[in-house]
């Protein structure tokens, strides 16, 4: 079957739309999520409640080629969509667990989903031209951190001068226009031919390819880096340091300036000079250090939160972008079951931080949390340099 899309140029403007609008639905509560949480359980539960809709996620992605080619991305990516947009808009109303935990569920689940979809668009726009993935991956990354920074910079003012809820309604809002700007770009759009997931072949299969096995454990290893800053650092901030939901809305944004930064110019880098193994090498390096020297910060300076967090992200983003970049100059919009393999990252680093975290919870101080990231970390090293680099 050929895959119809829109024009490489406007399509290629809908999908980075539709992403930065999707990094700001998600990034206006992702830091809140946690403490949301709390409201309704203790603070050593929530590492479970993540644990269960990350496993729940990891389960759907070994049957989303079959998903695919019964209802199409197009129609999938919409009604999940809409499921995201009830979920979401229900919380912002629940007053019981018994409420905003199914929810809660529903959109941690779903947004893994909906970002493999939008790969599936993105790749067809792609095709072939693979010389420059890096350069429009990390443009892409680049602008959706900008937006990322923002977004939980705008929720901890509006939750210091209101409530959880009116940060739930503004992100279950944003889903209309990218409900609008998908239907207008792509309801014509033609599925390419997905391959059914046999999951022990598949997996046999994916093993075998050494180069896609060592980018697979480096951006496991990121996401995992993802969950604890998602998770427990706002915890840590707001309950251990006592900081308002306004200063640490401050150190978050002032953070994740570093992902617009760095993240196009690494891109361009990849593509032109120095390959993307020695950069994810370095970036593992910085992701250790920083990680673990956390543990040590005690102060309610806000400035030296926003150093310390501003560091994370610059070795996070050296990660982010060359893991991509190297993946997806080794696939095609054709391997769906590949790249959820690839997607199925991150719920399952949520699987496994959450649950490495709650152990760290019960049996050590609050702050040695950071330092067992930090010693992941380090592995994240050692999986970079076994990487076949492309250059």
């Amino acid at each position: 079957m050929t895959t119809h899309t829109p024009g490489q140029r406007g399509g290629l403007m809908a999908i980075y739309s539709v992403m930065l609008l999707l990094m700001f639905h998600f990034a206006l509560v992702a830091y809140i999520n946690s403490s949301y949480l709390t409201q309704f359980m203790e603070s050593g539960s929530v590492g479970v409640i993540y644990f269960i809709g990350s496993a729940l996620t990891v389960f759907i992605f070994l049957f989303i080629s079959y998903i695919l080619r019964k209802v199409g991305n197009y129609r999938i990516t919409l009604l999940l969509l809409a499921c995201n947009f009830l979920a979401v808009s229900g919380m912002a109303f629940a007053n019981s667990l018994a409420v905003a935990l199914p929810l809660f569920l529903i959109h941690l689940t779903v947004l893994p989903l909906l970002l493999f979809n939008l790969d599936v668009f993105l790749e067809a726009l792609i095709g072939n031209n693979e010389g420059t993935t890096g350069s429009k991956r990390g443009l892409l990354l680049a602008l959706t951190s900008f937006i990322g920074a923002i977004s939980p910079l705008l929720s901890g003012f509006i939750i210091d001068n209101s409530s959880f809820t009116y940060a739930y309604l503004l992100s279950a809002l944003t889903l209309f226009p990218i409900a609008m700007i998908l239907v207008f770009h792509f309801r014509h759009f033609q599925d390419p031919k997905y391959h059914e997931i046999k999951l022990l072949k598949a997996m046999r299969s994916f093993w075998k390819r050494h180069n896609i096995r060592m980018v697979f454990l480096s951006h496991f290893l990121l996401q995992v880096f993802f969950c604890f800053m998602v998770i427990y650092t706002p915890l840590y901030l707001a309950t251990e340091i006592n900081l308002s939901w306004s200063a640490i809305g401050i150190i978050i944004f002032a953070g994740q300036l570093a992902y617009a930064f760095f993240e196009y110019p690494i891109g361009y880098y990849a593509d032109n000079h120095v390959g993307e193994k020695e950069m994810m090498a370095a970036g593992f390096l910085i992701l250790a250090i920083s990680s673990a020297f956390l543990a040590a910060i005690a102060t309610t300076a806000i400035i030296i939160w926003i150093v310390a967090m501003f560091v994370t992200r610059v070795g996070a983003s050296l990660v982010e972008v060359t893991t991509e970049s190297y993946f997806f100059k080794h696939t095609k919009s054709s391997d769906a079951q590949i790249i959820s393999f690839f997607r199925i990252t991150r719920p399952l680093a949520y699987v496994i931080g959450a649950l490495l975290g709650s152990l760290s919870l019960l049996y050590l101080p609050f702050n040695f949390v950071f330092i067992t990231l930090g010693f992941l970390m380090i592995l994240g090293i050692i999986s970079a340099l076994l990487i076949p680099d492309t250059k």
